[in-house]
């Protein structure tokens, strides 16, 4: 049975509900298939060697203004009251935030690859693609600038691959973030020539194109925020491949039907 609550989505899918503040309430097949993403992507991670964490869904406003979150995402983190606490809170925007604080003030013994997954909020306008609640699946590498540069291109070419073992007409492309150089014309285009970021996108339920994965190289962005260096005193770099795993149900849905995407998925491998 499919419940809708009283702010239904305009997004025409029955099954795929969106309120219009961005809360989705999947139907049975489509919660079985972010189930089947979820697990798949989980399973890549630990093939490649991560090390799984797991971390709360909220996070600290501390951490998030040492990565320079509110500068960067303005009016889009979620804050949490409670009469109990003495702390000040938000819904944690992403998952790889938590990593970086587990390793605050630590000198890595050697390259680390980290996985874990969330829920994330993020209070953006509200639309067929952008969720306020989602669930992302990161993997983090942490360690000298060539492990890092590696292991981002690795995640780009496993995903891809991966995307096209599902029949997905995808395609990845540099981005960029307000991260890192700025927003203007010029850092960002700087940017984009250091490639920093780059997006697998897909067209989603409604035709437009949608951002299913993004691979970042932070340089030293957050380990010089965090203090994070290896055993040596040389200074540490990281990066991250994140997944928004509802934005890959909505593009397979829409490029196979549920089921079909669903049987695609199971029988995907973890492409090691």
């Amino acid at each position: 049975m499919n419940i809708l609550n009283s702010r239904a989505s305009t997004l025409r899918h029955h099954d795929f509900p969106i309120s219009d503040d961005g809360l989705l309430s999947p139907g049975v097949a489509e919660t079985r298939l972010i189930r089947a993403l979820q697990s798949r992507l989980r399973e890549m991670a630990l093939a490649a060697g991560a090390e799984e964490r797991m971390f709360p869904t909220v996070i600290a406003a501390e951490i998030l203004d040492r990565s320079e979150y509110f500068q960067s995402f303005p009016q889009s983190a979620s804050a949490v009251n409670s009469p109990n606490k003495t702390g000040s809170y938000f819904l944690s925007p992403a998952v790889c935030y938590h990593c970086y604080q587990l390793l605050m003030n630590s000198a890595l013994a050697g390259d680390t690859l980290l996985t874990c997954q969330g829920r994330c909020f993020r209070a953006e306008s509200a639309n067929d693609s952008h969720l306020w609640e989602f669930t992302m699946r990161e993997i983090v590498f942490l360690g000298s600038d060539g492990f890092v540069r590696a292991q981002c291109d690795a995640w780009r070419q496993r995903t891809a691959r991966w995307a096209a073992q599902l029949g997905l007409t995808a395609k990845l492309a540099p981005a960029t973030d307000p991260f890192f150089v700025g927003e203007t014309r010029g850092k960002k285009l700087l940017q984009q020539i250091r490639e920093l970021k780059y997006e697998l996108t897909a067209p989603g339920l409604v035709g437009t194109d949608i951002p299913l994965a993004s691979f970042n190289l932070h340089e030293r962005f957050f380990t010089s925020r965090f203090e994070v260096t290896l055993t040596a005193g040389e200074p540490a770099y990281s990066g991250c491949a994140a997944f928004g795993i509802e934005r890959w149900c909505m593009a397979l849905m829409a490029q196979h039907g549920v089921n079909e995407a669903l049987r695609r998925v199971e029988e995907s491998d973890d492409l090691r």
